[in-house]
């Protein structure tokens, strides 16, 4: 009977031992599925890549951009603090006890507990206020240039991401063409009308067609794989085909000229705007350390007596007392410290101010150059190519002439399509280039952070 009883005792302690445990890995369980959940969005971008829905996600995901909105938000909490008068202090006092008894509190001529309470200089708080107010402005700029920086960097990897995926496309394209030239080399050559020279040729093009689709197909996964990583997605999450890319005819240009781009540059680059709150932030600073070094600061304080040994037990008293800054050197050496600083800041507002302008003219030079490049591939050099690959074909098919021709201008014709591709992912490569030396706002990234916080 105690042996039933024990096993039974014993079971019912397994089952709850059972049931705690699934009660604590549940939670962290479906946690962690929770975030492998695949969300409408995911499921598109596996059906096809669109830049839009990728800034969307970058915006709600990553976590780099969280990381540069909660430190804003820091330095805004930080602010308030700064205007704060030092902490209060409780103290408490003990005099006149007797050695000869020592812990005789009740024979001691006074026992005090008072409050304190210290004032800096008159105005260096509400210098140090301005100073925080400048230093969290400052990690807001910073927030939006790591956003600008983000939407550039998804912008130019998207552009690898569409120019590997169409030259895929393309390759295979001419792997198919290639393929027919080498069945009607061997039917030539099966009738007596070709050489296996020729067979031979068209056989060697098309496995070098096949070395470079695995090239591509490598370019692709890596442009895939760090879109992943600024939507914060797993490496190999599905992404499917781009978008066609757009036509010479239908690229965007320029909505500023640069004359007229850097006039705004002071306004709309969070790095200049950054700099010159820095300068600001270094004159409050200054501020700080010249009212410190000319003016004292304050402490009050009142206390209350306890006299046991005195006919009047209770009392009270009060004290002022006050620093004396003229005394001390070390003021001196704050303010030169803080006048260098102030001068260092501004020499970094105008070194900005000079890489600015050269950013925005590289990036003009740059878009310009590219738009030229496409321009001239798609009116001249596409045309031309295709009209020889065609004439050779043409040559061969009627029985006239050797294979090399057709292969030749077979892989000039690629070549011209490949470039052209290239051109226009160069060309929108630029285009985010010069948008984030212009310092555009980024359209169509959200604010996952900021959405947190409203909610």
């Amino acid at each position: 009977m105690r042996v039933e009883r024990s096993v039974f005792q014993t079971s019912w302690v397994l089952v709850a031992v059972a049931l705690s445990t699934m009660a604590m890995v549940g939670p962290a369980r479906a946690a962690v599925d929770d975030s492998k959940v695949e969300t409408p969005a995911d499921r598109e971008l596996a059906t096809q890549a669109r830049l839009s829905t990728i800034l969307r996600l970058i915006g709600e995901r990553s976590p780099d951009l969280r990381e540069a909105s909660e430190r804003m938000h820091a330095a805004e909490a930080r602010t308030g603090a700064s205007a704060r008068l030092p902490d209060p202090e409780l103290k408490s006092e003990l005099w006149g006890v007797p050695l000869t008894h020592p812990l005789s509190f009740d024979q001691a001529q006074t026992i005090m507990i008072g409050l304190r309470q210290s004032f800096p200089a008159w105005g260096s708080l509400d210098a140090r206020e301005r100073a925080a107010r400048e230093d969290a402005a400052v990690a807001g700029d910073t927030a939006e240039a790591r956003r600008q920086e983000v939407a550039a960097q998804a912008r130019r990897a998207f552009a690898a991401y569409a120019r590997a995926d169409r030259e895929y496309r393309i390759h295979l394209e001419h792997v198919g063409l290639t393929s027919r030239v080498v069945e009607l080399a061997r039917s030539l050559y099966q009738v007596g009308h070709g050489s296996q020279q020729d067979l031979l040729h068209a056989q060697a093009e098309l496995s070098r067609l096949h070395v470079d689709v695995a090239g591509i197909e490598q370019q692709k996964r890596s442009a895939q794989a760090l879109l992943n990583a600024l939507m914060d997605r797993e490496p190999d999450a599905a992404l499917g085909p781009a978008p066609e890319m757009s036509s010479p005819a239908d690229v965007a240009t320029a909505t500023d000229d640069t004359a007229a781009a850097d006039r705004k540059l002071d306004e709309r680059r969070p790095e200049l705007k950054a700099a010159a709150r820095a300068v600001k932030r270094s004159e409050a600073l200054l501020a700080v350390a010249k009212r410190e070094a000319d003016l004292p600061s304050f402490m009050v304080g009142a206390d209350y007596w306890y006299m046991p040994t005195q006919p009047a037990h209770n009392a009270y008293g009060a004290m002022v007392s006050m620093t004396l800054p003229w005394l001390s050197p070390r003021h001196r050496d704050e303010v030169k410290a803080a006048e260098q600083t102030s001068a260092a800041e501004r020499s970094a507002l105008r070194a900005q101010r000079a890489a600015a302008r050269f950013q925005l003219r590289d990036a003009d030079a740059k878009l310009r150059a590219a738009r030229e490049t496409l321009a001239l591939i798609h009116d001249r050099v596409m045309a031309d190519a295709r009209r020889s690959f065609e004439s050779a074909q043409a040559q061969f098919q009627s029985g006239h002439g050797d294979v090399t021709p057709v292969l030749d201008g077979a892989r000039n014709y690629l070549q011209v399509r490949i470039e052209e591709v290239r051109a226009v992912a160069d060309l929108e490569s630029s285009q985010a280039d010069c948008a984030r030396a212009a310092g555009l706002p980024v359209v169509g990234m959200t604010d996952g952070a900021a959405g947190e916080d409203r909610r």
